[in-house]
């Protein structure tokens, strides 16, 4: 029976020393609790503050993109209105300028005669001139 005792004491010793070693290195990296019991209350309430926080942050943020959203939209919109009044502007501008084209080859066609007759000596015919009144 010796044998038998021998052979199964050693791996005994071996597990209890094993057991040992890990229960000291494991007080030694993580520590003794020192009593120090968490406050589970006073976590909550620290929690509840600081959702607290982040979701009225969120409001503002909220309030501050819908802000910037309305300028944008009224941006987009002064920018629409400025290039179609542009537009009209161009338009009008195109229409006086041809207005002003015809004026100036209705002055041409009226000078015309007056430079050949100029030329030809004061020959040919008297070019009609509107008169007031008939």
């Amino acid at each position: 029976m010796d044998g038998k005792r021998k052979s199964f004491v050693a791996p005994l010793a071996l597990a209890v020393v094993l057991f040992l070693a890990g229960l000291i290195l494991g007080f030694y990296i993580w520590g003794v609790d020192g009593g120090d019991h968490v406050d589970y209350k006073q976590t909550l309430r620290e929690t509840i503050d600081y959702i607290a926080t982040i979701e009225h942050r969120n409001e503002n943020l909220r309030e501050r993109v819908a802000a910037l959203e309305t300028e944008a939209a009224m941006a987009r919109e002064q920018r629409a209105e400025g290039a179609e009044q542009r537009a009209d502007e161009i338009e009008l501008l195109k229409q006086q300028i041809q207005t002003l084209r015809k004026e100036n080859q209705e002055l041409r066609s009226n000078l015309q005669p007056l430079t050949q007759q100029q030329d030809t000596g004061g020959a040919g015919p008297a070019p009609q001139q509107d008169r007031p009144g008939g």
